[in-house]
């Protein structure tokens, strides 16, 4: 099947497409649908969907017109320069879907809505960033979905239940190099996992849960994530499990 577009070289230097996005938004949709037929799906519940699937198309832009600079620093200083990126464009749509979707949720103390505004998008922008090996980005995600289902307010997110699916299923292709997520699945990826740590944690949670997120971000912008993993033996282990050989 020809890809197009979607076609992108992965670590090994293969040519995969770019699709694991797909059961990302459809798990997300029909969660929330399904919520919905339940009565427990409000508006801050299609408010939250509608923030995936933006996070999502800036992602689906970036890969299928993606070029300029690179890192999150490279695009920032185009922004500044007055030179719009679709990179950028990612960073603008996961700070203002944040700020809606975090307005629908209910109240809480302004500085926990402001880390939250901060955790959302820099989660987007990390689990990006994982997505350089097989099932990295999906490893990460796991274990955010399944605390968030076991602890969390589900109704106010369904859609974090179903991309925890979608995960689940995507998980395999990736592992196995048939497919891999792209920006279009690693951004909304990531803004979940962002939205399921602050929904889910207590207040004074969140700000440290974002302070780590733009930590790792700073990390990923200068030592790289890779050589973090690469030096700790679990995170290695763990990384590498259910990968190809080589």
């Amino acid at each position: 099947m020809g890809w197009g577009p979607l076609l992108a070289e992965n670590h090994r230097g293969r040519r995969i497409p770019r699709i694991l996005w797909a059961p990302l938004v459809t798990s997300a949709l029909a969660a929330t649908l399904l919520a919905e037929g339940m009565g427990r799906a409000g508006p801050e519940a299609w408010g939250a969907l509608a923030g995936l699937l933006l996070t999502c198309g800036a992602g689906l832009v970036d890969d299928l017109v993606s070029a300029g600079p690179r890192g999150l620093r490279g695009h920032l200083r185009a922004l500044a320069s007055g030179r719009m990126t679709t990179g950028a464009l990612k960073v603008l749509v996961g700070v203002g879907a944040a700020v809606v979707v975090l307005a629908l949720e209910p109240p809480r103390p302004w500085w926990t809505r402001l880390a939250g505004v901060v955790l959302v998008p820099a989660c987007a922008n990390l689990w990006n960033g994982l997505d350089v090996r097989p099932g990295r980005a999906l490893k990460a995600f796991l274990p955010v979905g399944a605390w968030f289902l076991l602890m969390g307010p589900v109704p106010s997110f369904p859609a974090g239940v179903g991309v925890l699916v979608g995960a689940v299923l995507a998980i395999g292709p990736d592992l196995r190099e048939r497919a891999m997520l792209g920006d279009a699945g690693s951004n909304p990826l990531g803004f979940a996992a962002g939205l399921c740590l602050y929904l889910g944690l207590p207040d004074g949670g969140v700000p440290v849960a974002s302070a780590a997120a733009v930590g790792l971000n700073l990390l990923a912008e200068t030592v790289t994530l890779s050589r973090v993993i690469d030096a700790v033996p679990a995170l290695r282990a763990l990384d590498r499990l259910g990968r190809l050989p080589g």
